[in-house]
């Protein structure tokens, strides 16, 4: 019994992503600066890459946490990225993610968080 529920609560922490974290200032202001690079199109600077991030979101209306809306999921993704300093997001792709964060069917996004060279 204890195996089952400990199985139940990993299954219910996998689905989980960590929300926007918190921003510094100098963070906040870089926001605007950070560009995004969906799948497919690559930027015209070369760069390195800081790190894999991700994101979700379930803001469905009347927050019934129904759904997720992909520019929200997008700027969260910023966030995490501004909170590393990072200049762009690469790479970038979102889709609906079913039993994401307690939602039905969320919008999850990926990239890679770069600084140009």
């Amino acid at each position: 019994m204890k195996t089952i529920m400990a199985l139940m609560l990993l299954s219910m922490l996998a689905g989980c992503i960590a929300g926007a974290p918190e921003l510094t200032p100098d963070q906040e202001k870089r926001l605007t600066d950070i560009k995004i690079f969906m799948s497919g199109t690559k930027p015209d600077k070369e760069f390195n890459p800081i790190g894999e991030i991700s994101s979700a979101d379930c803001s469905g209306p009347g927050s019934s946490r129904l759904y997720g809306d992909e520019g929200k999921a997008i700027d969260i993704l910023k966030m995490k990225a501004a909170a590393l300093n990072a200049d762009a997001i690469v790479d970038v792709s979102c889709s609906s993610a079913p039993f994401v964060n307690n939602c039905w069917a969320a919008k999850k996004c990926s990239g890679k968080a770069v600084v140009w060279k």
